[in-house]
């Protein structure tokens, strides 16, 4: 039927209010789950350093009865160091900004932003921990420090071609003579993520003294991870989630694993990971610093200063060099 002659519809007011949602819907993710992982220590120096220590090989300890004894060689603690890196966000507002009536904010837009910029600051500490390939960086006058990255700590791994026993190396490489971290790997030609190579993996974290308990991955690594033959839970209770994001059960021969995808892993490394002998060193937590204005605006700093404290490297290996 047709629409009767002069009727009034919505297409002829003037005067209809506008339909907006006192919501804003921030559809980006925020896990984090190495960094929401780990624990937090403070630190009090731009350069921060740690001892770590091993036991001697087990071997046959039978002695004669009424010998004497000769003082055993006894080696030295390994130091270990990192430095501090810089964070920050700053925010800028109007003063006009703050004075309007806003939808979806219930305080003001530089509470808004200051939140929303806290956020985006831990998803770049996530990034350049698991996400870059990064060697440590004393900075001098005009050039920043750097943190190294989770990646060059695996004192355990040699990237390589195949699972072959020469691919690996107790605690040391050329680079990197006693497994001490800080050195950015590189090279090695790309391989297929395969069950395999995560077995030697976990193998060999184990017999350098590692209790592995998850393993982080890409997204599409995960999908892979999911077919391999010791997953043994597609889905478990969110009651039972002790990590950040949805995970798989892995049995492996040294223990239970959980595989959990991290959007911010690099696309080409795997993390074998014992999550406790990791932490974050604050040499300053999150703060908010005023910033002088010269206008009508309001100016604040979001920032943070912090390193990566790798208290057992070995404990932990990354598979690198896999295809994405």
């Amino acid at each position: 039927m047709a629409v009767p002659s002069n009727t009034f519809e919505t297409f002829d007011s003037n005067s209809m209010k506008e339909s907006f949602e006192d919501i804003i819907y921030n559809i980006a993710p925020t896990e984090v789950p190495f960094l929401s992982g780990i624990g937090k220590t403070s630190v009090s120096q731009t350069l921060h350093e740690w001892s770590t220590d091993s036991l001697a090989d087990a071997a046959s300890n039978a002695q004669k009865e009424g010998d004497d004894y000769a003082a055993l060689d006894r080696s030295a603690t390994v130091k270990l160091s990192n430095r501090t890196v810089i964070s920050a966000k700053a925010i800028t507002v109007s003063g006009t900004v703050d004075a309007v009536d806003q939808a979806g904010k219930s305080g003001t837009e530089m509470a808004y932003q200051l939140s929303k910029a806290g956020r985006e600051l831990k998803r770049d500490m996530e990034h350049m921990l698991v996400g870059l390939n990064t060697a440590v960086a004393n900075g001098s006058s005009g050039t920043a420090r750097n943190t190294a990255s989770l990646s060059s700590w695996y004192g355990g791994n040699i990237p390589g071609t195949s699972t072959a026993a020469a691919n690996f190396s107790a605690n040391s490489n050329s680079a990197n003579p006693n497994g001490a971290g800080g050195v950015a790997f590189a090279g090695g030609n790309n391989r297929t993520f395969t069950e395999a190579l995560l077995k030697a993996g976990v193998l060999k974290a184990y017999t350098l003294g590692g209790n592995p308990e998850a393993v982080l991955m890409s997204p599409s690594h995960k999908q892979i991870a999911s077919g391999f033959t010791g997953v043994a839970s597609k889905y478990q209770p969110a009651s039972e989630m002790t990590t950040t994001g949805a995970v798989d059960l892995y049995i492996s021969d040294f223990g239970t694993l959980s595989f959990v995808p991290d959007r911010y892993q690099n696309a080409n490394r795997v993390d074998i990971l014992q999550m406790d002998t990791f932490s974050l060193g604050q040499l300053r937590p999150f703060a908010t610093k005023d910033l002088a204005s010269a206008g009508d605006n309001e100016k604040k700093l979001l920032t943070t200063e912090w390193c990566l404290i790798a208290q057992s490297p070995n404990a932990n290996y990354g598979i690198f060099n896999l295809t994405a």
